[in-house]
């Protein structure tokens, strides 16, 4: 076992670095590239769904301050006549989760309270969850209004998928998990791709041209580029090593070599230059 590996398992432990290791087929120097590829990967993207988290806050803030006609909203619905308390927003526990939320970090800032600090300091669970189907009713079924350039058909329930994928996606970095896996632990940029959309569609919904809005931020692309890259060069060798005549592949009928290559080409491991 290779010292970088070691000193790597001991920082990291053992079950946390063995799913790279499992991914490249217990390669322990790929499985060390793999982990940090995840990590620049990750950190391409926090700073793009920051951006989202703050405009749509912003946006479901200005909303409700004038909908409501109230400029501290939140608190004053926090308390128990207040929307927060809606009966129908009771969970199985017999709780208000939205209105615990707002009231503890009022509770927190203390003398320090200011509206703009309350909408500053709850999470970007909290704001997907505006649109959930009873909390979006509860507040009026009108916050679709933030998405002035959503597309015809787009309904509360695609909005709040979006979310939710988007939020899944930013606690998983946030928790320092993996997002260069498929749903078979195969090293994949197609879950980070997918999301990285979800989040360019909405801001644009919302009004922001994303290449605007994202100019001079780290992007994801340079460590998707360092992917397929990786994918073309892999398979050009694998190609020539099986049509080599000295190679014991050699003898593999052409079909043979096409079936292979294409089967890497859909679960190929990624190169990870550190």
């Amino acid at each position: 076992m290779s010292k970088q590996y070691i000193l790597h398992e001991k920082l990291l432990s053992k079950p946390r670095l063995g799913r790279f290791l499992t991914a490249t087929q217990g390669n322990k120097s790929q499985a060390v590239r793999l982990y940090k590829y995840n990590l620049r990967l990750s950190q391409s993207l926090f700073g793009t769904i920051s951006m989202l988290e703050i405009a749509l806050r912003n946006a479901i803030n200005k909303h409700y301050q004038q909908h409501l006609n109230q400029p501290d909203w939140l608190k004053y619905n926090s308390q128990p006549s207040g929307l927060f308390y809606d009966p129908s927003l009771r969970n199985h526990a017999g709780r208000f989760e939205q209105a615990e939320k707002v009231n503890s970090t009022i509770i927190a800032l203390r003398k320090n309270y200011s509206h703009d600090k309350v909408v500053a300091g709850l999470s970007f669970g909290f704001w997907r969850f505006m649109f959930s189907g009873i909390q979006f009713k509860v507040f009026g079924n009108t916050l679709l209004q933030i998405f002035p350039n959503r597309p015809k058909g787009i309904n509360q329930k695609n909005i709040y998928q979006k979310l939710t994928d988007i939020n899944n996606l930013r606690n998983r970095i946030a928790h320092h998990e993996p997002i260069c896996f498929d749903v078979n632990n195969k090293p994949s940029i197609l879950y980070s791709q997918r999301h990285f959309q979800d989040i360019l569609e909405l801001l644009e919904w919302l009004g922001y041209p994303p290449i605007q809005i994202l100019s001079n931020l780290e992007s994801p692309e340079k460590e998707w580029k360092k992917y397929r890259r990786y994918d073309d060069i892999t398979i050009k060798k694998m190609v020539i090593s099986l049509l080599n005549p000295y190679n014991l592949y050699s003898t593999i009928s052409f079909l043979s070599i096409f079936v292979i290559v294409w089967s890497y080409w859909l679960s190929a491991s990624v190169a990870f230059k550190c």
